[in-house]
């Protein structure tokens, strides 16, 4: 395996799990950031306001974005499969 092969590998899965995880985590921030300032403007500070929706809006990102994130990883695992017989041979 040259240098520049294993480069690669690990860029390529370094970016698909920054890909991955960008799905769940941007949607989770941008509603943290709405319900901030709604409990800015109102003087209430509970703490489930905050939580429960981000952890289910975390839960249906994971159901209507399942199948993508699933496709990603199983190309990247193609790619590796590709990659393999070139690290050890």
């Amino acid at each position: 395996m040259t240098p520049e092969m294993s480069v690669e590998l690990i860029a390529s899965a370094v970016y698909t799990i920054i890909k991955l995880i960008l799905v769940l985590i941007v949607p989770g921030l941008i509603l943290g950031i709405v319900v901030a300032i709604i409990q800015g403007a109102t003087s209430i500070q509970e703490q489930t306001l905050t939580f429960l929706p981000r952890m289910l809006l975390t839960l249906l990102m994971i159901v209507f974005a399942g199948h993508w994130m699933l496709q990603v990883m199983i190309d990247w695992f193609d790619k590796l499969k590709f990659m393999l017989p070139g690290v050890f041979g």
